[in-house]
């Protein structure tokens, strides 16, 4: 018989009845300790085109973002955990918008400086980092958040009011930094001394448009988010547009070891918990726990119905890596609907040309199971750093509605006669064995089922923690 253990603290199992009701919490990743756990090794890696479809998008969520921060509602906050990263085609069609983005794209790329990015960047054959596109949106940034001022204003408060940001437009454009940021990140070696040159022509820049906002002239220094939209947006930007990858998910955390003594500090309260030890299922040659879970979500016009029943969850083991798994971004958009990245993401403004990343989303089915093979990948694989864990994983993911949400969601519970035993820590008391006894003697009349308990020492012969039964309490039956 194979075993997972999770060590527990006495708080959980008390305060959260997880003994009561045998449940098992699955955390959201920024529950977790490790400060690794939502980090994504995203490349970006594509032809022109595909390029062409970034720069579309970020220009979208910005316009997006400006109207809403300085036309429709300029005191409303802007979430920054939330940006309208993803949007309706219809939205996209409407006459109103479809005029007012296509001028902003066409003046933004009308400009020499920056039309070249695309295609630079495609013919390098490189794979850009997150902190290199970060680099790269904040060399652009200003021009971009100009054109969309200078264009929305022409649009609703007509030529005069367009025109106050032209001396920054002018500025932006014969800045001569473009050229070498394409220089230094396509040139293949760069040092930290040229990133921070250039980033120090960055803020420069952008203390000259700091103090041009301050002028009487510009309205815009009393609209609410204007240094989100104008400074932060880059940053901000990259973080969201990650969520286009993959969905949401929580995990559960077990280890394949008993005797991990960093383990008993971090995860059992200095050996005042318990570690639970669980019978592992074999189903279709995979690990398994069976649990009392969501199973399945029922989608109809008028609801979306969330399903709890007992069925196998898969157990992964977490890999331990000094790398990280790579995503590739145009390639991994798993998140969207086919229309959106054929017509949006992966086309030319026109529609007339389409990159060539959209092949590796067919066959689609292929690319499906490939594309939850690197999901997996993701979630299981942790720094080298965290082996001594031996840790291994099940997960939610969220599908058609962000079930991870919601923690009612994210609890599970399990069958007593999947309990094997309990290992209580060396600093635990007699009362609280007595008392976990008592809640673990319930369910096991239930089902006739007995669990073992045992205490852990520390054996001056093996060199090792081990285990004796417990003293304290008898084994339930």
């Amino acid at each position: 018989m194979e075993y997972l253990y999770r060590y527990r603290s006495i708080k959980s199992l008390f305060k959260y009845k997880e003994l009561d009701n045998l449940s098992i919490y699955f955390a959201k990743p920024d529950e977790l300790n490790d400060q690794m756990e939502k980090y994504m090794n995203v490349v970006w890696q594509g032809d022109a085109i595909a390029f062409q479809g970034l720069f579309k998008h970020y220009l979208y969520t910005l316009t997006y973002l400006y109207f809403s921060a300085v036309v429709r509602n300029p005191k409303q906050d802007v979430d920054t955990n939330n940006l309208p990263i993803f949007f309706d085609i219809k939205v996209l069609e409407a006459p109103e918008m479809q005029d007012m983005f296509k001028d902003i794209y066409n003046k933004f790329f009308a400009f020499s400086g920056v039309a070249q990015f695309p295609s630079k960047m495609a013919a390098s054959k490189k794979k850009f980092t997150i902190d290199e596109m970060v680099f790269v949106f904040r060399g652009l940034h200003l021009y971009a958040y100009t054109v969309i001022d200078i264009v929305i204003k022409s649009y609703f408060f007509g030529k005069n009011r367009a025109n106050t940001l032209e001396e920054v437009y002018d500025m932006v454009t014969q800045w001569n930094g473009y050229n070498q940021i394409l220089d230094i990140l396509t040139s293949g070696k760069y040092s930290a001394e040229q990133i921070e040159k250039a980033q120090t022509d960055f803020v420069i820049q952008q203390q000259i448009y700091r103090e041009l906002l301050n002028k009487d002239l510009y309205k815009d220094k009393n609209t609410h988010n204007i240094s989100l939209l104008t400074f932060d947006f880059p940053e901000i930007y990259m973080r969201n547009i990650t969520k286009l990858l993959y969905n949401g998910y929580c995990i559960a955390c077990f280890s394949g070891t008993y005797q991990n003594e960093p383990m008993w500090a971090h995860y059992a309260d200095s050996e005042s918990g318990v570690c639970l030890q669980y019978k592992i299922r074999h189903h279709n040659g995979e690990k398994c726990l069976n649990l009392y879970s969501v199973s399945n979500i029922i989608v109809t016009e008028k609801e979306e119905k969330i399903e709890k029943n007992f069925h196998d969850v898969p157990v992964f083991r977490v890999l331990y890596s000094n790398e990280y798994p790579e995503i590739d971004f145009f390639t991994s958009l798993g998140v969207l609907p086919m229309p959106i990245i054929q017509n949006f993401w992966l086309c030319n403004y026109d529609k007339t040309e389409f990159s060539s990343c959209l092949s590796s989303y067919q066959p689609v089915e292929r690319w499906i199971v490939e594309y939850h093979k690197k999901a997996i990948n993701h979630i299981c694989t942790k720094a080298q750093n965290w082996s001594y864990e031996q840790e291994y994983r099940i997960f939610q993911r969220d599908v058609f509605t962000p079930i991870s949400e919601n923690k009612e969601n994210r609890l599970a519970n399990y069958s007593i006669t999947d309990l094997e035993a309990i290992i209580f820590g060396r600093n635990v008391s007699s009362e609280e064995k007595r008392k976990i006894a008592n809640i673990i003697e319930t369910h096991c009349h239930e089902k006739n089922h007995s669990v073992k308990f045992y205490d852990l020492y520390y054996s001056s012969i093996t060199k090792k923690l081990e285990l004796r039964n417990c003293l304290d309490v008898l084994t339930t039956n």
